[in-house]
């Protein structure tokens, strides 16, 4: 098959597309989809055209598209799921845009989908992730804390507060919940680095927690309430709000015990989420997680 290099499409310019004389031809076509994925604009989650269609857009042959799709799967910016096609996982990074990175959660790639922290997030995807007024308190648990964690109403808890900043840039404001019998005030207070999310801790300490629930809100935070203050609001600010309980391994309680709750006001532009469905049924569905470092 001839081989046709000056142009890719109708959507691209031609300066964008120009041949490098003696790069690979598969990594000429890993540099020109990778522009593809920004000029078209596609989003965290959206599905990339067909093997076919890339191999007539852009006039290779099947394996050189193989070839650099593997190359961007490779990197992080792509996933494939069987029997649904390949997706956009991340966007590459562009000069004089916005630090913007996404991961799939809950997609068949096992990696994605386990339970891990903000921070761990943030750190596989080159941002980072860094703890501002943190503070590590003996508390009183709240009705709703005591809910989640089944303990009574006023019972001992250790209470954890921060704010998260992703490069240097303002966040969130993050609360964690521990039971006192699991990790007093003090030991957490000892153990606990600003680089660490409670989570982190309570793995590195041998606890298995197994799996969370988490519900999606959104709050209207005031600035001269104590996440205001934190975020150094000037007026009102509507925030997404993650509301997350994780629990213990079944084989380490039966009833799956809780063993922290939290509660995270993320700044608009901060962090979306994107539910991805597929059809048929034995299709998993994605959750779309999106970092951003600045507004």
């Amino acid at each position: 098959m001839a081989r046709r290099t000056g142009r890719t499409g109708p959507e691209r310019s031609g300066d964008a597309a120009v041949p490098l004389r003696r790069v690979p031809l598969y990594a000429q076509a890993e540099k020109v989809l990778e522009d593809l994925l920004v000029h078209r604009q596609y989003r965290i989650g959206d599905r990339i055209p067909p093997e076919a269609e890339l191999v007539r857009s852009l006039g290779v042959s099947r394996a050189t598209i193989r070839a650099a799709v593997g190359r961007l799967v490779g990197r992080g910016l792509l996933v494939r799921r069987q029997g649904s096609g390949t997706f956009l996982a991340r966007l590459p990074a562009q000069e004089g845009q916005p630090s913007q990175v996404g991961i799939k959660l809950g997609s068949n790639v096992a990696e994605l989908g386990r339970l891990e922290t903000y921070t761990s997030i943030a750190e596989r995807l080159g941002l980072k992730a860094e703890s501002d007024h943190l503070r590590v308190e003996a508390a009183r648990s709240t009705p709703e804390e005591a809910g989640a964690l089944e303990l009574p109403v006023n019972g001992e808890v250790t209470r954890v507060s921060r704010v998260l900043r992703f490069d240097g840039e303002i966040a969130a404001w993050m609360i964690d919940v521990i039971p006192a019998d699991l990790m007093p005030s003090g030991t957490l207070t000892e153990r606990l680095t600003p680089h660490q999310m409670v989570l982190d801790l309570l793995l590195d300490e041998g606890i298995p927690v197994a799996f969370s629930e988490v519900e999606i809100s959104t709050a209207l935070l005031d600035p001269g309430q104590p996440a205001g203050v934190s975020l150094g609001l000037s007026q009102p600010t509507a925030a997404l709000m993650m509301t997350e309980t994780m629990y213990l391994d079944n084989a380490a309680s039966a009833e799956g015990h809780p063993v922290q709750w939290s509660r995270n006001y993320f700044l608009p532009g901060k962090l979306s989420l994107r539910l991805v469905r597929d059809m048929p049924a034995n299709r998993d569905p994605a959750i779309v997680l999106q970092l951003f470092a600045e507004t």
